[in-house]
């Protein structure tokens, strides 16, 4: 009896572990790239953002959150600053919207 019920609690673990945010197939967690940009959101709310610019590369890091459908970076360079956009899923792609300029990210 007890190697039963142990079995259920482990298999209702298994499914609500499964159900989490960290592991959905939308999950902004992970390392999304395009020509010009390269995201890696990290699982502890840290990530590091590079972006090319006239064949420049600057790379940012700092903590991320996410409210509703709006990513924020936050960073440091002359003071605390962030950054955010407005974020969707789209065939596997991370659409970032800033400004009315949409960014295409793919999961790598």
């Amino acid at each position: 009896m007890k190697k039963i019920t142990l079995l259920i609690t482990a298999l209702f673990l298994s499914i609500s572990l499964a159900s989490t945010n960290a592991f959905a197939k939308d999950s902004l967690v992970g390392y999304w790239s395009s020509d010009k940009i390269k995201l890696n959101l990290k699982a502890n709310k840290n990530y590091t953002y590079s972006v090319k610019i006239l064949g420049i590369t600057k790379t940012f890091i700092g903590t991320w959150t996410t409210k509703d459908k709006t990513l924020t970076l936050n960073y440091d360079l002359l003071g605390k600053r962030k950054k955010t956009a407005s974020y969707s899923f789209s065939k596997g792609k991370l659409l970032l919207v800033q400004n009315g300029k949409t960014s295409y990210l793919k999961r790598r």
